[in-house]
């Protein structure tokens, strides 16, 4: 029985520890998918918002995973905190990865410009 718990116990803090090893990747998400238009220019970004598009997708899946598996215990106050902080992350992930695939669409409609 005490086996069990300890292997449930280290799962429980690797889970964590991913968690908080991710963020990086939630910072590379929430980078600007059109530079220019972020610094309030008008001009196609020939690097295409790809990185931001990968990083946002994979940092919703991480934290999304983080959400439903701590949210299914959420009588317990910590687990509820993590629940409502990867909630959180996700919901402000959800706009940037839209933006980025909107860019992308409108990359793809001027082509002969990053030729």
């Amino acid at each position: 029985m005490t086996e069990l718990k300890q292997r449930r116990s280290l799962a429980a803090i690797l889970g964590y520890a991913a968690l908080v090893v991710a963020l990086p990747v939630v910072f590379l998400g929430l980078m600007p998918a059109n530079e220019y238009k972020a610094w309030g220019g008008s001009g196609i970004d020939c690097d295409g918002p790809g990185p931001v598009l990968f990083f946002g997708i994979l940092g919703l899946a991480i934290y999304g995973a983080g959400a439903v598996l701590n949210g299914r215990h959420f009588r317990k106050p910590f687990r509820l905190l993590a629940a409502g902080t990867c909630v959180l992350i996700c919901l402000a992930l959800i706009p940037n990865v839209a933006d980025a695939v909107r860019e992308q669409r409108l990359n793809e409609l001027a082509s002969e410009t990053c030729g």
